[in-house]
């Protein structure tokens, strides 16, 4: 080959995998910010690993902020829920009932956005930590029973069919 073929041949590669790579980044505005999103997530994830709650919560609502879908919703649900479980053991019950208030309201919101003929994992996942809450925090059995029931009936949920069997007892 000569360096002229060689060089345009080189050329030609460059130019076919550098649109390659273009048509795999995001080229709408919505795929731009689901991507900026799901970064800010990511990040707010790797904060929390390394014990920088605030940091990785602010991370998590601004992540929301731009895409909210139910799946944001319940891992920040999830995450105020932890939080909630610790000031409670920590004995701060006042606080952890304000962070447990927080959590439901993004959990429902989860609950809200989820499919139920194709999300029944997240959605008993979602209904056994609202019966917790319910259970365990705000005290009120009878909603607790309904959320634990909707989790088994969605995802049969052990440890939600294991608290309805103790709720019974």
């Amino acid at each position: 080959m000569t360096p002229l073929v060689k060089n345009l041949v080189l050329l030609i590669l460059v130019f076919w995998s550098g649109s390659l790579f273009a048509q795999s980044l995001p080229t709408t505005d919505a795929e731009k910010i689901k991507a900026q999103a799901d970064d800010l997530a990511d990040k707010g994830a790797q904060a929390i690993d390394d014990g920088n709650m605030d940091q990785g919560l602010d991370d998590l609502v601004r992540a929301i902020q731009l895409d909210p879908t139910p799946m944001r919703h319940m891992i920040y649900g999830s995450v105020l829920f932890g939080n909630g479980v610790a000031a409670f053991k920590g004995g701060d019950r006042d606080k952890g009932l304000e962070i447990l208030h927080q959590a439901e309201g993004q959990l429902l919101k989860s609950i809200a956005g989820f499919n139920p003929g194709k999300d029944q994992v997240y959605l008993g996942q979602c209904y056994f930590l609202l019966g917790e809450m319910y259970m365990n925090a705000f005290g009120d059995k009878d909603k607790a029973r309904e959320y634990y029931k909707r989790s088994v009936e969605l995802n049969d949920y052990p440890g939600a069919r294991d608290a309805l069997n103790r709720l019974s007892s």
